[in-house]
Formats: structure tokens, C-alpha cells, sequence
């Protein structure tokens, strides 16, 4: 689906809600995809050794994409995308397959995993996380996560209603059937990730 890039003054009122629960400073972006229109999406810059962001995935698991993929850049960035929240222990193995120990947790409903399950590294890492209309990317830059260190993300997601479905379909110009408001947070822990402890939402 093509979307007009528009600055954040301009965002609906259903948008500026879900900005209005990002936990950092975010920027809104154009993320390019391979063969298709530039669309709008939310990120988060690199450096960080936490990064949190809220937005919308539409239509998540059409088709037949995987739930997930790691892959290496060039310069030995590790590349997480998730399409679609399932098989988190899978997800984890691939990451530990690249050297990356993690600890992955999925939620629905927005909810959140309660403070104080470790302590962050005390550095930046050179993490960048985004949410496009379709997915969620985390890039780690080379040795984000060393011996000892966990890369630890939580996505929570929630169904849209009906009329936020038909809301975003009047905006597009077109049908949209399937779609979810998305919390993702990524940081590396230093030592014991302790179990996820679930909440409500604190939004």
C-alpha cells in the first residue's frame, strides 16, 4: 500500500496518540521497501543501549513471509525483521546461531513486561529499531551484544477495531481488512534476564 509522507504536524489523531506513547524521541521516516512505494514508518536512531517505539502494522501475515528472518549486513550488522509474532524460541535460535544471545517475548493486547527484569548495559550499542506498515526491524551494529549480554525485545500487539480499520481505508483509498497497533521495545541486558512478568500497558 503507497502513502504520502506527510511531517508529524499533519498526523490524524489516531497517530498522534500512538506517538504520544513512545517512551523516546522518535522520527518520522520514509522506509523504502525493495520494488515497492516509499512508506511511512517510525524509528528510533542507532547508538542507544534501549530504544523503544509504538506504531501501526498493517495486514501482518498475508501471504506466505516468514515470521521472521536474521540476516548479516555487509559490515556485520545483525538485521532482525519480524512479520508476524510467532515462534519467539525460534527466532531466539536464529539469533543465537549469529553469536547473539537473546531473550524475545510477544504479547497481545499492548501489555508490557514489569520493570526491573535486568540491568541495561551501561553504553551505547548501536541499536536501531523501526516499525514499517508491514513489520518490525532491529539493527545491531557489530558487537552490540558481547559475552555475557542478552539482546532482549518485547512486541506487544492488539487488534484494530473496525472503525480504526475503516478509518485507515478512508486515508488510503483502499480496502484494509487486518491490522494491529504495535509496541516493540529492544535493549541489551547486562547479566541475568530474569522471566517476563506481564502488565497492563502503562499507555
Amino acid at each position: 500500500m503507497s502513502t504520502q509522507t506527510t511531517p508529524p504536524s499533519d498526523l490524524d489523531p489516531f497517530e498522534s496518540r500512538l506517538l504520544a506513547e513512545l517512551r523516546r524521541e522518535v522520527a518520522v521516516v520514509d522506509t523504502p521497501a525493495p520494488g515497492r512505494t516509499r512508506r511511512r514508518g517510525l524509528a528510533v536512531a542507532a547508538g542507544a543501549a534501549a530504544a523503544a517505539v509504538v506504531g501501526v502494522v498493517l495486514a501482518p501475515g498475508l501471504g506466505t513471509t516468514r515470521a521472521y528472518s536474521v540476516q548479516e549486513g555487509n559490515a556485520g550488522e545483525i538485521v532482525v525483521e519480524v512479520n508476524r509474532p510467532e515462534d519467539a524460541a525460534g527466532l531466539e535460535q536464529a539469533l543465537q546461531e549469529r553469536g547473539v544471545a537473546a531473550d524475545i517475548t510477544y504479547l497481545s493486547h499492548l501489555q508490557e513486561c514489569a520493570s526491573g527484569r535486568f540491568a541495561e548495559v551501561d553504553r551505547e550499542v548501536g541499536l536501531s529499531l523501526s516499525i514499517g506498515e508491514d513489520l518490525v526491524r532491529v539493527t545491531l551494529a557489530p558487537g552490540a551484544v558481547r559475552d555475557g549480554e542478552t539482546f532482549v525485545m518485547v512486541l506487544s500487539v492488539e487488534a484494530m477495531t473496525r472503525d480504526e480499520l475503516a478509518d485507515v481505508s478512508d486515508r488510503e483509498g483502499q480496502l484494509v481488512i487486518e491490522g494491529t497497533r504495535s509496541s516493540v521495545s529492544a535493549e541489551v541486558a547486562a547479566g541475568e534476564v530474569r522471566p517476563c512478568e506481564v502488565v497492563p500497558s502503562a499507555g
